[in-house]
């Protein structure tokens, strides 16, 4: 008897819900919101429409558009990757083209050299370091120190010196490369780097002297493979006080061409699915060659003068209220971490701060 009444209510409610269907309204609002008109007036162009279809001239826009678009993106999101190369490609020029030749600015800064945000009051040595071709790398630190190791995107890998493991007393780092599995010995702080290619980045205390201070770093810092431990390579100091070189990362083409170089060099996950995908969308591949048509250089290079412009922008006039020291004033002191934050807030990373500071240290 109950299957007999659900089977006449079923058709019965399938009756109310067909008629209650075919007497909905759906408002003029809600058809105008759906819709595309044959022509739309936008910032970028006027676009032309047949029956919701772009006209083949505003496919050919849009497209461009399109493309600028994420070439816009991947310019301000990978300064670091592009910064970090450029200062290698740079360094190497002047013979610091191995893992342990050091450059180290023995009579300070001038001018002279187009540094990254290099001041003349500081003693700097710095190394780039090239676990690919060195395997494990050992960096014998002298005391006194402070500084870090970064990796390829210019991200955050180890602290070293007086706010690192060694707490100024100096020690022996030993630096593994992505997918290390060796026997790891005793005796060192091990870091693990996510890149082959990692930044080391000293400065040197001047308070009881320039020279002492040299000294300390040239007779005591030590990098080596650790399959040379026995029996190392000297390390080498290339003085670059006073010397015309550039380490500025470009603002046109080669920006991207450079970025295409560390994303060849380094491990294919160095870097999450989001920005690969971003990477791969104008052109940027992993075990692809990076060969833009004449169409795409001119897009990307309009891109590499807007991401420029906008990070100046973000830069010279920030929005976010954290990047005031003094925010509640007319002042324009400004730091370099917005809210004193390393590019995080308590949800979401800081897109706009990180792309600030980045640019920040290449414009300082």
């Amino acid at each position: 008897m109950a299957r007999q009444v659900l089977a006449r209510i079923a058709p019965a409610a399938v009756a109310v819900a067909l008629a209650t269907t075919a007497f909905a309204q759906v408002s003029q609002q809600t058809l105008d919101a759906i819709s595309t008109p044959d022509k739309v007036e936008t910032p970028v162009g006027t676009f032309g429409f047949f029956d919701g279809v772009p006209t083949d001239a505003s496919v050919a826009a849009l497209y461009d558009n399109l493309d600028r678009m994420r070439a816009v993106e991947v310019f301000l999101n990978n300064q670091g990757a592009a910064s970090l190369a450029f200062m290698r490609s740079g360094n190497a020029e002047i013979g610091a083209n191995r893992s342990n030749k050091i450059t180290i600015s023995e009579n300070l800064l001038d001018s002279t050299s187009l540094y990254l945000t290099g001041n003349t009051s500081t003693l700097y040595a710095l190394g780039y370091l090239d676990l690919k071709a060195d395997g494990p790398l050992v960096v014998e630190l002298p005391p006194g120190m402070l500084g870090f190791f970064d990796d390829a995107w210019f991200r955050y890998v180890e602290d070293l010196g007086l706010v690192g493991p060694d707490k100024g007393k100096g020690g022996k780092y030993l630096l593994l490369p992505p997918g290390h599995d060796g026997t790891i010995p005793d005796g060192y702080f091990v870091v693990h780097t996510p890149t082959y290619n990692n930044l080391l980045f000293l400065r040197g205390s001047i308070a009881d002297g320039l020279a002492s201070a040299v000294e300390n770093i040239k007779t005591k810092l030590k990098v080596y493979p650790l399959s040379k431990m026995d029996d190392p390579d000297e390390t080498e100091f290339i003085n670059f006080s006073g010397m015309s070189y550039n380490t500025v990362a470009p603002s046109d083409l080669s920006f991207f061409e450079g970025l295409n170089t560390v994303v060849q060099e380094e491990p294919i996950d160095a870097i999450g699915a989001e920005t690969r995908g971003l990477l791969a969308s104008i052109g940027i591949v992993k075990g692809k060659p990076f060969q833009p048509n004449d169409r795409m250089k001119k897009l990307l290079s309009e891109a590499a003068a807007i991401g420029d412009a906008t990070a100046r922008a973000i830069t010279y006039n920030p929005r976010m209220k954290g990047a005031f020291i003094y925010p509640d004033s007319d002042s324009s002191w400004v730091m370099g971490y917005a809210n004193k934050d390393v590019f995080l807030t308590s949800t979401a990373p800081a897109i706009s701060t990180r792309e600030r500071c980045f640019i920040s240290i290449i414009l300082a």
